[in-house]
């Protein structure tokens, strides 16, 4: 009876893990989502006001600028491109959102972003003052999520690598609500791009968007890409305020930036992913799809019928020196098996549904 139910609540417990996982992930993601959509609010608000500012001028009145370029400068100003960052090779975003009060930890959070075309891969990381930090990435066919220090694996389409490059973080002038006074500054180097400089003298809506005290000392800088063979993007954004909060005065700051532009970046597995998927002695059913692993644990389909996949197994199994300890009768359609090596445990599970080998394999 015992051997009967212990399969059962294996799967259980799996399941319970997995969505502890999943649900530390989209936690995670929500707070990156959240970085990500205060800093579009704060600088898209001003992007489309800043590109058809003229040099020399802020965008409410025409007088006498800071000198630079005044007279061979081209005073319509180009437009952000939308698009800007999904024709790049491969680049990095950083967003941070903190507030430091003058005693005490600083809180906020911060969201890390590095795309490449080739190979196509991407890397997202949520670090916070929260239990939600988060780490996700994508490498062709292969995905991982790790959070708590343990990770999950799963099958991932490549063209969603493509469709989302250069999505995430760009800001779309279109979704601007408000309008900011901006003055250019001078043209300037940033993170190696050739840049136009403004300063920015935002509305209390857009400081609003961020703060959640009384606040003062606003100030707010945005660099565009100006360079020849780049499109023009927010290269970064700058916003620094005074802030009260129940009481506590404090300092607030969100900062934005795209660098690393077209430059080699290699996207690697995370850390803790060697501790999830198949150990070495455990090989890979050559025809699985939809494959997901965890620490001790991995589960995937097959279009073959249960008795190939058993046989595949009980074959390669052995061969990497795993001894069938028990064999349970569960029918023509299942396989609940039981194997040993040393002080390892393996459990196989093969289930038919809806035509396919529903495959579990534990190792304790």
């Amino acid at each position: 009876m015992k051997r009967a139910i212990w399969l059962p609540l294996v799967v259980l417990v799996l399941a319970s893990l997995a969505c502890s996982a999943f649900g530390a992930a989209e936690r995670a993601v929500e707070v990156g989502q959240e970085a990500a959509t205060r800093a579009s609010e704060a600088a898209t608000a001003v992007g489309e006001e800043v590109m058809n500012t003229p040099e020399g001028e802020t965008s409410e009145e025409t007088g006498e600028g800071t000198g630079a370029g005044e007279a061979d400068e081209d005073t319509t100003g180009p437009e952000l491109d939308p698009d800007a960052l999904s024709g790049l090779d491969s680049y990095r975003t950083r967003v941070r959102m903190q507030w430091v009060p003058s005693e005490g930890d600083p809180e906020g959070v911060t969201m890390e972003q590095a795309h490449t075309r080739d190979p196509q891969a991407q890397r997202f990381v949520v670090e916070g003052d929260t239990e939600d930090d988060f780490e996700f990435v994508q490498i062709g066919e292969q995905a991982w999520y790790c959070a708590g220090g343990a990770c999950s694996q799963v099958d991932a389409d490549p063209e969603d690598l493509v469709a989302g490059f250069g999505e995430e973080m760009m800001f779309d002038p279109d979704d601007m609500t408000d309008e900011a006074n901006a003055t250019f500054v001078g043209r300037e180097e940033m993170n190696g791009i050739q840049s136009r400089h403004f300063k920015l003298d935002l509305s209390a809506m857009e400081t609003a968007l961020l703060a959640q005290g009384e606040v003062s000392d606003v100030e707010s800088n945005v660099w565009i890409a100006d360079e020849s063979g780049l499109p023009k993007f927010t290269v970064r954004f700058q916003m620094t305020w005074n802030e009260t909060r129940e009481e506590r005065p404090g300092s607030g700051e969100l900062f934005y930036e795209v660098y690393d532009v077209n430059e080699p970046i290699s996207i690697e597995p995370p850390e803790a992913a060697e501790k999830s998927g198949l150990p070495e002695d455990v090989p890979a059913y050559p025809n699985a799809e939809d494959t997901f692993s965890m620490e001790g644990m991995t589960s995937f389909t097959s279009s073959d019928d249960v008795a190939t996949v058993a046989d595949f197994y009980a074959e390669e199994l052995e061969a990497q020196g795993w001894s069938l300890t028990n064999d349970q009768d569960v029918g023509e359609d299942a396989v609940n098996q039981l194997w040993q090596k040393d002080e390892r445990q393996l459990i196989l599970a093969i289930t038919l549904e809806d035509g396919e080998s529903n495959v579990t394999i534990m190792i304790e």
